[in-house]
């Protein structure tokens, strides 16, 4: 097997300045491993994933009672904390995890978890099916 003109010149430029001895072992690692797992060795290693937003879940998860979508329950979530501490919030939250990180700009994450309970809390005394009798 004989290699044209282009194959030898691809060949050289792979090659570069090295020694004969290590085209060998090169060449006998080639021969021993097949295509797939070459390639995943000289492919660049992954970045590791980012750690997920913890209260973004835990607001997800105290909110979840809610039969809304998760831009409405920010919506309303914005709303009672701006009601609750009393400040104005021009936050138009796309989403809890959106939500959550434009809310961190104003409140502790102890502030936002404590105010989507008592968002619970306020909810279920509005909207709680049984009559008490005063």
């Amino acid at each position: 097997m004989s290699l044209d003109a282009a194959q030898r010149k691809a060949l050289k430029a792979l090659c570069g300045k090295r020694g004969k001895p290590e085209l060998k072992r090169l060449f006998a690692l080639i021969r021993a491993h097949n295509d797939r797992s070459l390639f995943a060795a000289l492919a660049p290693a992954r970045n590791p994933k980012s750690a997920r937003d913890t209260l973004a879940g835990e607001l997800a998860r105290t909110l979840s009672p809610l039969v809304a979508p998760a831009a409405e329950k920010a919506e309303l979530l914005v709303e009672h904390l701006a009601r609750k501490h009393r400040r104005k919030l021009k936050l138009a939250p796309k989403g809890l995890a959106h939500a959550t990180r434009a809310l961190r700009t104003h409140f502790t994450d102890a502030q936002i978890r404590t105010g989507a309970e008592s968002l619970m809390k306020d909810l279920a005394k509005l909207y709680d099916a049984r009559e008490t009798v005063v």
